[in-house]
């Protein structure tokens, strides 16, 4: 009988109703109203804390799974977004590239969400990924190697779901978020300083990986970039 709210004190918005889309779309409408020229929702998904399973989310959910259901709303948003003349875009976890387990949690199918956006923006961060993903020990101690690896990884998914259609569908251009922190929670041994050369590491392995386009993400606003 209360609003659920995360381990934040969060509340969240209830992603099968249709209420909830459309109050979505009118802010984003106002956005592009006032000039923004791009639309990108950080993040489409479900909460994955503690308490979830006791969450009603109404009748509205009835018959409808997480991944279908977010897949449903990113071709609403960027069918009513386009109709105003801008791009669309998404960020989604990266571990969901190729975990089924992960993307049914969160709700999000990396291949179906990529058929209606213009963009979509895996969070490949190195720390994100723990002892022994893609073979690495410690992954946020190799960023050159991580991003390398998970980004092989959105092109074989890509490729392999394409063909798998029948067709090249049409594709959201892959434009991954890089890390720019450091992940000193992870413990001794488990992660490194990240500067200027941890980020062109992993712009290099963006551009091996055969992708062009990248983002930086520093929670303190600080990047180590240079033209």
């Amino acid at each position: 009988g209360s609003v659920f709210r995360d381990k934040s004190g969060l509340a969240w918005v209830n992603p099968y109703s249709s209420e909830v889309w459309e109050y979505l779309m009118e802010i984003a409408a106002q956005a592009v109203a006032v000039g923004f020229d791009e639309i990108q929702f950080d993040y489409i998904r479900f909460s994955t804390d503690s308490g979830m399973s006791k969450v009603d989310f109404g009748p509205e959910a009835a018959g409808r799974d997480k991944e279908g259901t977010i897949t449903e709303f990113t071709a609403y948003a960027a069918q009513a977004l386009h109709q105003l003349g801008v791009p669309v875009s998404a960020d989604v976890y990266g571990i969901i590239i190729d975990s089924e387990l992960d993307a049914s949690i969160v709700g999000q199918d990396y291949y179906e969400m990529a058929k209606y956006l213009d963009y979509i923006s895996p969070m490949v961060y190195p720390s994100h990924y723990g002892p022994g993903n893609f073979g690495l020990e410690h992954p946020d101690t190799m960023p050159y190697e991580t991003v390398l690896e998970a980004l092989k990884k959105s092109q074989m998914v890509m490729d392999q779901a394409a063909e798998a259609d029948g067709h090249v569908s049409s594709q959201a251009i892959v434009r991954p978020w890089l890390q720019d922190f450091t992940a000193s929670y992870l413990g001794e041994g488990n992660y490194i300083p990240y500067g200027y050369n941890e980020v062109q590491r992993q712009i290099q392995a963006v551009k091996d990986a055969g992708y062009d386009e990248w983002m930086l993400w520093s929670a303190a606003n600080r990047y180590h970039f240079k033209e």
